[in-house]
């Protein structure tokens, strides 16, 4: 009987072994398209998922003993608690110095370096600086008499004045007068009367006084200022002049005005303040009105020699009769007249000394 012959097994895979993979294929597409769709409809999604993926990390280190992310976690968390502190630190340190600054700022009015203004002025004496000094013009280096915002202040490279437009003159002119420059070669007179450019109303002109019967009275005489030539030439300004009887003006005012230089060159330099007075109703000249004073006044101070002293002058607008003494008094007196405050800033005690008192026979 014939033995039966042993199938051999088949080198050639079965038809159905690969039979399942589009199966698996569209299964992972549609789980594409529901991530897709679910991060689009929660965009927060992926930062839970990231939370969860780092929670599961951290779970795993734990299981295996390894505490790296915790420490790392607690680092980063140390570091943003310094940064944070620093900030603040930083923000209260800015608000503080701010806060500093602002009342620092309220109490250092008119002071500089922290330090406050000492000098005592007048109230109605603009201060200009900031470090106890005051401003002052190199035509007059004291001080001018006090004066207002409000008034009109015309300042010239010799004298100062300020301009009255209701009577179109200077209710006063302030100069320093030096013993050195008084010694220094002469100019002639120029007599080139014009119109002050730096009146801002318009000063008055030379025609207002043609005809009138008045001279052109200088209230700071040019003879002040022959030592420069600018000086003689500011002094024919308009507004430095005023109605003068001619028996006034070259009499007893302009023997006044030479005395003033002999004081000035016997006591180095002095101050000078020069100007009208009005008593009532007063004539007025030309087209713009000029009104004709009825007195004037002269005040000097002097303040190098080893008596420090003040004299005051009121004259009359007329032919004087009297000897110039006559005419002296204190610049107390003369400041009752005119309503004006000389000399301002003069330390309270000294300004009493220099201004109730006079003695005419020490202006040698």
């Amino acid at each position: 009987m014939a033995k039966a012959r042993k199938s051999k097994p088949s080198g050639k895979k079965s038809k159905g072994g690969g039979s399942n993979l589009p199966a698996i294929f569209v299964i992972l597409a549609i789980i594409a398209m529901i991530a897709i769709y679910a991060v689009k409809e929660n965009p927060d999604w992926s930062k839970k998922f990231d939370s969860l993926t780092s929670s599961e990390t951290i779970q795993k280190d734990k299981t295996t003993g390894n505490t790296t992310a915790k420490t790392q976690t607690s680092k980063n968390s140390q570091k943003e608690t310094k940064n944070n502190t620093a900030e603040n630190k930083s923000s209260q340190s800015s608000t503080s110095t701010t806060a500093s600054r602002d009342k620092f700022d309220d109490k250092a009015i008119n002071a500089q370096d922290g330090a406050k203004e000492t000098a005592k002025i007048n109230s109605n004496l603009p201060v200009y600086s900031e470090d106890d000094n005051y401003y002052y013009s190199s035509s007059f280096d004291f001080a001018w008499p006090a004066y207002t915002q409000d008034d009109q202040i015309v300042e010239h490279a010799y004298y100062t004045l300020r301009y009255n437009e209701k009577t179109e003159q200077a209710d006063w002119v302030a100069y320093r007068l030096k013993a050195v420059d008084l010694n220094k070669s002469k100019f002639e007179r120029s007599n080139n009367f014009r119109m002050d450019p730096d009146v801002k109303t318009k000063s008055a002109s030379t025609s207002d006084y043609k005809g009138s019967g008045y001279d052109r009275g200088h209230l700071a005489p040019a003879a002040d200022f022959s030592w420069t030539k600018d000086g003689m030439s500011e002094s024919f300004f308009m507004s430095n002049m005023s109605p003068q009887e001619p028996g006034f003006n070259r009499g007893i005012w302009r023997m006044l005005e030479e005395k003033v230089r002999d004081w000035a060159k016997s006591n180095s330099e002095v101050y000078v303040v020069t100007g009208p007075i009005y008593n009532g109703k007063n004539e007025k000249i030309g087209k713009n009105k000029v009104v004709v004073p009825n007195q004037y006044f002269k005040v000097v101070l002097e303040l190098n020699g080893k008596e420090v002293k003040g004299i005051g002058f009121i004259l009359e607008n007329k032919k004087a009769t009297q000897s110039l003494s006559e005419y002296a008094m204190s610049i107390d007196d003369v400041e009752k007249v005119t309503g004006l405050d000389f000399f301002p800033i003069v330390p309270d005690q000294l300004e009493n000394k220099i201004e109730s008192t006079y003695n005419y026979t020490l202006w040698k």
